[in-house]
Order: C-alpha cells, then sequence, then structure tokens
C-alpha cells in the first residue's frame, strides 16, 4: 500500500509541475531570454564600442603625426573627421587641436571659437577650464576687463587645477586697464617669492613688484609738484 500511495504522490507532484509550467512557463522563458539576449547585447556593445575608441585613437595620433611633420592641412582635416564622427572624448581633443593649429597660422578669432566649442563640449572639469583659458587669451585684444573677469571668476574662485592661471589672467587684465589696486589684489592671491621662474607665483610676485615700483614713482612725482611752487615763493620773497 506504501507503494501505492508513493506513485499517487508522486503523479500529484507532476500534475502540480505541469499546471505550474502551464500558468508561468512562458513568463519565466521569457524573463530567461531577455536576460541571455540582454547579456549578449550587452557583450555586443561593448566590443562594438572599444573599437570604436580604438579606431578613434589611431585616427587621433595619425593626426598628430601629421602636425608634427608639418603637414596641417592634412591634420586638420584628420581633426575635423575626429570631430564629427569620433566619440565625445575625441570630439573634444580634436577641437582644441583644431583650435591649436588655428593659433599657430594667426587665425585667433577661429581658435577662440573653437576653443568655446570645446569647453561647452566636455563634462570634464579640466578640461573644460583650460579650453575656456586659452579662449580667453585667444581674445585677449577684444575683451574689456568686465569680459575677462565674467569668463574666469568661477574659475578663480573656486578649487580648480587652473585657479592660479585665472587669477593670474584677471590680474593681467585689470592691469591692462589701469585698475592697479584690482590688479594688486588678484597678483596676491598667487604671489610667491620661492617659485621657479616661468611659474605664476614667480610672475605674480614680480607683477607686485612692478607695482610697488610704480606707486613709488607716482609718489615722488606728486612729491616734486608739490615742493617745487614752495621753492619758487621762497626765491621770490
Amino acid at each position: 500500500m506504501v507503494d501505492v500511495f508513493d506513485e499517487v504522490e508522486e503523479q500529484l507532484a507532476q500534475d502540480r509541475y505541469q499546471e505550474a509550467f502551464k500558468k508561468n512557463g512562458p513568463w519565466a522563458l521569457g524573463v530567461a531570454l531577455f536576460i541571455i539576449l540582454g547579456a549578449s547585447g550587452w557583450a555586443g556593445f561593448n566590443a562594438w564600442n572599444d573599437a570604436r575608441h580604438e579606431r578613434a585613437s589611431d585616427a587621433f595620433f595619425a593626426a598628430l603625426d601629421y602636425r608634427d611633420a608639418g603637414n596641417t592641412d592634412q591634420a586638420s582635416a584628420a581633426f575635423e573627421t575626429l570631430r564629427e564622427a569620433g566619440p565625445s572624448g575625441y570630439t573634444t581633443l580634436a577641437l582644441m587641436q583644431q583650435a591649436a593649429l588655428a593659433l599657430e597660422a594667426g587665425n585667433n578669432g577661429e581658435a577662440a571659437d573653437l576653443f568655446d566649442q570645446a569647453a561647452a563640449s566636455t563634462s570634464d572639469a579640466v578640461i573644460r577650464d583650460l579650453a575656456t583659458l586659452k579662449a580667453v587669451w585667444a581674445r585677449w585684444d577684444e575683451l574689456s576687463f568686465a569680459d575677462v573677469e565674467i569668463r574666469l571668476s568661477a574659475m578663480a574662485s573656486g578649487d580648480t587645477p587652473y585657479r592660479a592661471y585665472a587669477l593670474e589672467t584677471i590680474g593681467v587684465a585689470a592691469y591692462r586697464d589701469g585698475d592697479y589696486d584690482r590688479a594688486r589684489l588678484e597678483f596676491s592671491e598667487v604671489a610667491s617669492p620661492v617659485a621657479p621662474d616661468g611659474t605664476v607665483g614667480r610672475r605674480a610676485f614680480n607683477a607686485l613688484a612692478l607695482l610697488n615700483s610704480l606707486d613709488a614713482s607716482a609718489a615722488s612725482e606728486t612729491s616734486d609738484q608739490t615742493e617745487t611752487p614752495a621753492a619758487g615763493e621762497a626765491g621770490n620773497d
């Protein structure tokens, strides 16, 4: 009798499994297929993306080789192709290189526009700040102090790798426009007498020394102009 009960129980279990499969089998199968296809699709996408970046890398270094060899037209064309069809990171790098070529050719306005496009094309704060700085330098002759300050104030006030360059640039713009007090304020933020020659800190220190000498010269001229009439009056008496 035990064997009979076991056979009946087994048959009932099989019936329940079959019923459950009828109800849930298609859904479970669909989930399984989705997982399999999703994994395969993701692997395929990664392979395609890796190949795309590899091609972009090869194209970028080939363009650099053209540039270094002095073939600027070929380099510019290669960077243009990469800019239009390459992944986003290479698009930004291509724009930066095109801007550099434009600067070398003396096309400052074109270079500034390309640097601005590079800054707008990336989410990398370091590259964005560098491109923004270079755009300001390229447009230097046409930007007022207010223009320079607006473009660089966020960089100058934040904890960024190019903060010192932004402060220096704002200081030079203030000096150029005759605002020596503002120039002194900006240079003081980064001045360092012990910085190696050629660095921002050393340049700012030298700029402060120049401003101090101008103040001393102006004070001396004012003193001479004040004393001269007094001496004349004493002679007349």
